[in-house]
């Protein structure tokens, strides 16, 4: 380590001792300018060297970007104004470091660009509304995504330009890609009044994008590019079921106990004279009758996924959702400590009334209804 430390001390002193002349000499005016002028800012007086490649420098930047922009006006591109425009404020910004060091022979012409800025900015605004215009009146809502980035771009340089606002506007609205979400009953079954408006009224907020849109009620000033429908293709509720089942358990428990004998009968004895004794065990057992009820709802349909324009179907995805309702209970018959803490459980527990056909029904829509939504949302992508 000791080694290497004096090399890159040196590399350090050598790389800041040739840095500006080396950045002027390589073309690098604007790195220059800055390493030059931190110098003479710490040593006002004392950096005559800095001093003139600060001034070599700034003349010869100042010589480069006028004639880029000569160059960039010669073409009488309307486009290039943009780049005028960062061409001033970089000037402008040199000329600023100029004047805000100290009187030691800095050598520059004092320009007002201020006139020049502005005037870019302005053709620039120009520019970029007027193609932000001729991209709307395409009628695409891609190409008036363009539009609204070309207006954004209009703003930046004049933020009151024209109607600037109102062209935002507009193209977002022309540029919104609008997705219809409904459900339709194709099922056998006629659908509890609630269902279709309980599933109908999911929630579409989180699924809003920049340029995407998702309803549930039709709004006639929008065309809707795509539509997302729930197909409902059955509603079905199983009967109403009770199963029983028998089954005994068992379990050992302590019986009192037996002496140990010898083979002469006598009670044997342990080390310390104390009689030595056997746990007896017995079985004891108990009947159980368990009753299970079930009954359940199952909803099943696709999600289709409908081009507008075309009347095509793009997609397809099946649905299904379940609301299942099971009880248990049970009655014993024997020795209740012969069995398990969940068989237990069930002792004492009152049968239930099946619930009718239409809750159990409501119940699978709301599963269904959030089903649904998580299919759109991972299927957010598909739709441009």
């Amino acid at each position: 380590m000791k080694r290497i430390l004096p090399f890159v001390i040196i590399a350090v002193l050598f790389a800041a001792c040739k840095s500006s002349t080396k950045q002027l000499e390589r073309g690098e005016y604007d790195a220059a300018i800055q390493k030059s002028s931190r110098k003479i800012k710490r040593n006002p007086g004392k950096n005559f060297d800095e001093v003139v490649i600060f001034n070599d420098a700034y003349k010869m930047a100042m010589q480069r970007d006028e004639d880029a922009i000569l160059r960039l006006k010669t073409k009488g591109d309307p486009s290039l104004w943009a780049k005028i425009y960062q061409v001033y404020l970089k000037m402008n910004s040199r000329q600023n470091i100029a004047i805000s060091l100290p009187p030691v022979g800095i050598e520059f012409d004092e320009q007002n660009y201020t006139p020049k800025i502005n005037n870019a900015k302005l053709k620039a605004a120009e520019y970029a509304y007027a193609k932000g215009e001729q991209l709307l009146t395409l009628n695409n809502r891609f190409e008036a995504r363009k539009a609204h980035g070309r207006f954004l771009e209009a703003k930046r340089y004049e933020g009151q330009y024209k109607d600037v606002d109102n062209k935002l506007g507009e193209a977002k609205f022309k540029g919104m890609t609008n997705v219809f979400f409904s459900i339709e009953d194709h099922s056998k079954v006629v659908a509890p009044k609630g269902l279709i408006q309980e599933v109908q009224r999911i929630n579409m907020d989180g699924l809003n994008e920049t340029w995407k849109t998702y309803e549930t009620y039709v709004d006639t000033n929008k065309t809707y590019h795509y539509s997302i429908f729930l197909n409902l293709k059955l509603i079905d509720v199983s009967p109403e079921g009770l199963k029983q089942n028998l089954f005994t358990e068992k379990r050992k428990v302590e019986d009192g106990f037996d002496y140990v004998l010898d083979a002469e009968g006598n009670v044997q004895k342990d080390t310390l004279g104390n009689d030595i004794k056997e746990v007896r065990y017995k079985t004891i057992t108990c009947n159980i009758k368990e009753f299970h009820q079930s009954k359940s709802a199952r909803i099943s349909g696709t999600i289709d996924y409908i081009d507008n324009f075309t009347n095509t179907v793009l997609k397809t995805e099946p649905i299904t959702s379940d609301a299942i309702f099971e009880h248990h209970y049970a009655i014993a018959n024997g020795d209740l400590n012969a069995l398990k803490p969940e068989t237990k459980e069930m002792l004492g527990v009152e049968p239930l009334p099946f619930p009718r056909d239409e809750p159990l029904i409501l119940q699978a829509g709301q599963v269904l209804k959030n089903m649904a939504k998580e299919i759109i949302v991972r299927n957010r992508s598909f739709l441009k």
